[in-house]
């Protein structure tokens, strides 16, 4: 049977529409590169959340002794990112850049596997669009934390999935548990599609990068099973059987008016976006729910899933017109808008602190911002050392075990809710006797 001249051409032109359509993603790349360096200058000092901090602080220890990025709460993906950029004279807005920079790799990686996968040129843009407004990105690119770099892994297995590189997207997919841990998460919502398509070579792919971070932790600290004996969080906590419904309802939270057009058509949605965002939702969900491994419940925590909302979501827009689009949009800025103006009264309180330079502390925000010593080391800091309490951080119960007697306070701050999820927060001066 002969076949058409027309089918013949038909390839050549498809592999030229591939090369346009490759310009509006780059575009877009680009224009979330600039605004997202305008929000990292824009928010100045101001990093969300103490444990991003913390994370800022570890980097820069990380600059002195490398092995350290291998820490499990550290997280090596991260940590050894920021090591460089603040080893390179870099400080908190460089690092915010980079985190931004990740957030664009992440968008644009998505929207061209979703086109690659069928979706519109268009529709793809405009979902990593409502995407890189999700009020909890925004959050997240102001900020030292591991969720971003775990979401640009995970953009990257979906781009490799689109062009069916089976092995090398299980390998992403391997490497995104370097940067959290949701990535056990998403291998085990990918293994039935690697099955599916008889990769056997995928299947081992998804330990090599796990495999690697033990054998170096094996060499660092002398323990040959090093991500369990390491493990940082606590096994088990309190259930939360009450609250089950917690994560969930964190998910429009986390991503804003995203989730509308990431689950408007989800048997239209191929591979495997929907099947790892749903794993990673459940799986939370039970964590949450029987109180294992420290979960707090925190809508960040689905940050990592939303490259897979979004290249759902270039396939949901399908059925919306303009209006609904333009109605999208307008809620997500509007979120965006909010979350970039809002500061925590824990920050404020944090500033009250830090103008009384040299306090021990427990706050890593004031650590950071003062270069302070931990409280822990009160035994050792001669009388009159001043000492920085501030309630919601007293890990270890460091200040707790300081003898009253040895405490005179010097001054009181005190910064109400303001929010209905905040907490008051109480900060205190006190002198070591």
């Amino acid at each position: 049977m002969s076949v058409p001249p027309a089918a013949i051409a038909a390839p050549k032109a498809l592999g030229r529409t591939t090369r346009r359509a490759a310009h509006p993603v780059l575009l877009m790349f680009l224009a979330a590169c600039a605004v997202y360096a305008l929000v990292a200058v824009g928010t100045g000092d101001y990093l969300y959340t103490a444990d991003s901090d913390s994370r800022f602080i570890n980097a820069g220890h990380s600059t002195h002794d490398p092995a350290f990025i291998l820490d499990l709460w550290n997280k090596p993906v991260l940590t050894g990112l920021a090591a460089g950029v603040i080893a390179l004279g870099g400080g908190v807005v460089a690092v915010k850049v980079l985190q931004g920079i990740l957030a664009a790799l992440a968008l644009a990686l998505t929207a061209d596997a979703a086109r690659r996968s069928g979706a519109s040129t268009g529709n793809a843009v405009t979902a990593a669009a409502l995407a890189g407004l999700s009020p909890f990105w925004v959050r997240l690119v102001f900020s030292v934390l591991t969720e971003l770099s775990c979401a640009v892994l995970l953009a990257v297995a979906l781009n490799l999935w689109s062009r069916r590189r089976w092995p090398l997207a299980a390998f992403a997919v391997g490497c995104s548990f370097l940067a959290r841990f949701e990535g056990l998460f998403f291998a085990l919502a990918l293994l039935p599609f690697l099955i599916r398509k008889r990769s056997w070579i995928g299947i081992a792919a998804l330990g090599v990068a796990p495999l690697a971070w033990n054998l170096a932790g094996w060499a660092t600290t002398g323990h040959p099973f090093f991500l369990l004996t390491s493990e940082p969080h606590e096994l088990t906590l309190e259930p939360n059987f009450a609250f089950w419904w917690l994560m969930p309802a964190m998910l429009p939270i986390a991503a804003g008016a995203l989730v509308v057009p990431a689950l408007a058509r989800p048997r239209s949605v191929p591979g495997p976006a929907l099947a790892i965002a749903g794993v990673t939702l459940l799986l939370h969900t039970l964590v949450y729910t029987f109180g294992f491994m420290d979960s707090g419940g925190r809508p960040r925590y689905l940050v990592t899933i939303i490259p897979a909302l979004a290249f759902a979501a270039a396939f949901g827009l399908e059925g919306f017109g303009r209006r609904a689009r333009a109605f999208l949009f307008a809620v997500a800025i509007v979120l965006a808008g909010l979350i970039l103006a809002y500061r925590p009264n824990s920050w404020w309180g944090s500033l009250a602190l830090a103008r009384t330079p040299g306090a021990l502390t427990s706050s890593p925000t004031v650590k950071r911002l003062t270069g302070a010593e931990g409280i822990t080391t009160w035994r050792e800091a001669p009388a009159g050392t001043l000492i920085a309490w501030e309630s919601g951080w007293a890990p270890g119960g460091a200040f707790d075990g300081i003898p009253r007697e040895r405490l005179t306070l010097l001054q009181e701050v005190r910064e109400p809710k303001r929010w209905p999820w905040e907490n008051d927060w109480v900060g205190r001066i006190y002198r070591l006797n």
